[in-house]
């Protein structure tokens, strides 16, 4: 019997997941109501890692992270730019040229209007163009409604980080890749086997059905979707992430249903040539505390 080594985390931060330990998504930014721990006296702070240690920084960054936070470094782990879900800042902390305005709808406007950002976590997803040193792209989902939580679009912009002095500015944005009605607000990529492309996933919220996208130097391409074998997602609000290595792929969600909420995990095996996924598991639990997030360890 196989065994897989997991932990949650109950950050309200979503981050890519990128299959990289350093550089990319080397850094991760706190700023919402409460500092990391004692040693941290702001209510911003960058956690960075070095070859040994989690480093924990204050800053004053003016964005605020309600759920949602994106972000990517270079190969040296310097922070290039951010989002949490309503404007992308780049690496000085400013707005980015023509980075206001991610996510169209009046939904957003809710909350970006009045200074917070999206409270979905794991919806914001950065990633180098495959084969061009020069563009990045930011996956992201809107959300559509508080109550029932559900995404009905898959967007993304680009990035052109020579442009404005170094700093980057968006190219495209709010391009549509993807329509559907009741998507799990959550994003999935993972680098294709060829080490350049990327495989990008959404899931639907009323069947078992995942959406597969591939990132070329071409552009972002649909892939055909696939049943997963495993229960619908109904009312789902987590986080979905591949493990390092790629092999690997777990989606967590956890929902009141009563005095005490339920936790649902799955897991599953991926094939990064193929990108096709298979031997489905599942765990359901319940517990007294709740949380959003998740990660392999």
């Amino acid at each position: 019997m196989k065994k897989y080594l997991l932990v949650t985390f109950l950050f309200l931060v979503g981050v890519g997941g990128l299959c990289y330990s350093q550089g990319l998504n080397h850094n991760f930014l706190i700023g919402y109501d409460n500092g990391v721990d004692t040693n941290v006296i702001s209510t911003r702070a960058i956690m960075g890692f070095d070859s040994n240690n989690l480093v924990l920084s204050p800053d004053s960054f003016s964005m605020v992270f309600s759920g949602t936070q994106g972000n990517i470094s270079d190969e040296q782990g310097n922070l290039l730019m951010y989002s949490n879900g309503c404007w992308i800042a780049d690496r000085t902390g400013n707005m980015m040229q023509n980075g206001n305005n991610i996510n169209p709808g009046l939904f957003v406007n809710s909350y970006c209007t009045s200074g917070s950002g999206l409270p979905f976590p794991n919806i914001n997803v950065f990633i180098p163009w495959p084969g061009d040193s020069t563009r990045y792209v930011l996956l992201h989902q809107r959300g559509s409604d508080i109550t029932v939580i559900y995404s009905t679009e898959l967007y993304y912009s680009i990035i052109d980080i020579t442009l404005n002095g170094g700093l980057g500015a968006v190219t495209s944005k709010n391009l549509i890749a993807f329509q559907k009605d009741s998507l799990c607000p959550s994003i999935g990529a993972c680098k294709h086997a060829n080490g350049r492309d990327w495989w990008i996933v959404v899931m639907s919220m009323s069947t078992d059905t995942i959406y597969k996208f591939l990132l070329t130097p071409n552009g972002l391409t649909p892939q055909p979707s696939q049943s997963l074998g495993l229960p619908a997602n109904t009312y789902f609000r987590g986080t979905m992430q591949f493990s390092p290595d790629g092999t690997k792929f777990a989606f967590y969600n956890a929902f009141f249903n009563g005095a005490n909420p339920t936790h649902r995990l799955r897991v599953l095996n991926f094939d990064r040539c193929s990108g096709m996924f298979s031997n489905p598991n599942y765990f359901d639990f319940i517990s007294s505390t709740g949380g959003f997030g998740m990660a392999f360890s």
